[in-house]
């Protein structure tokens, strides 16, 4: 799963990264963007590119409540096509998520240990992603989730699931209400190993109140045989 992110990019740098798009929304760095907080979202409105705030954690449109116990903050590749609280959102509501990293954690005998994940040149990336609008008695709230795939061989021995990395030459089949179905499935792949850098980071990442770059400050290695370096 994908449980943590990041985008400590500044704004020109997403700007640059998404190409022309209209701006709707004010981003300022984050170290430490968790479930229910609002953060950037690309979509494609009639052919152009919009950057607005959403909610992480999807709310479907048919739901009775938008208050939830259980945001939904990630959709399993293998079944969003045909799950009823994605699949609506899937065929017409594809979007980008900016970021640059993400957080996972490997469970041991003594706890659990954050990793932080990001690409070897720490460039901007963007999670595949669906949303979705609520609304009841005047109120509108959009929000989105992230979609997850199998682990690569890298990230294998922290976690089985990974975020659904795009590359950027994908980007536009993935926003395209009218890609079909079989090019949509053959993009919701785990990214290279190749491509990609765990470490250990601090556990200050633990509390969503932390938001800030110490947090993803690399950790010495807190047991023997430690399966990444921290460097």
């Amino acid at each position: 799963m994908c449980g943590r992110y990041t985008l400590t990019k500044p704004a020109k740098t997403i700007k640059t990264h998404f190409g022309q798009m209209e701006i709707q929304f004010e981003h300022q760095e984050r170290y430490n963007i968790a479930p229910t907080q609002k953060a950037p979202v690309v979509l494609n409105r009639q052919g152009q590119r919009e950057l607005v705030g959403m909610r992480w954690g999807l709310i479907p449109s048919w739901a009775s409540d938008a208050k939830t116990n259980s945001p939904l903050i990630n959709a399993r590749a293998e079944t969003v096509h045909e799950k009823p609280s994605f699949n609506q959102s899937y065929t017409g509501k594809r979007s980008l998520i900016p970021a640059d990293g993400f957080i996972e954690w490997q469970k041991n005998k003594k706890g659990k240990i954050p990793y932080y994940i990001t690409l070897k040149n720490k460039n901007l990336f963007a999670f595949a992603g669906i949303w979705s609008e609520w609304g009841k008695n005047g109120e509108a709230l959009r929000s989105y989730s992230i979609i997850t795939t199998e682990c690569n061989s890298l990230l294998e021995p922290i976690h089985e699931r990974m975020p659904v990395i795009l590359a950027p030459s994908d980007y536009d089949a993935w926003l395209n209400p009218l890609t079909n179905p079989e090019q949509l499935h053959g993009l919701l792949r785990p990214f290279p190993s190749d491509y990609m850098e765990p470490r250990v980071i601090s556990a200050a990442i633990n509390s969503y109140k932390n938001d800030r770059a110490e947090c993803l400050a690399p950790a010495p290695p807190t047991w023997p045989g430690e399966l990444f370096s921290s460097q």
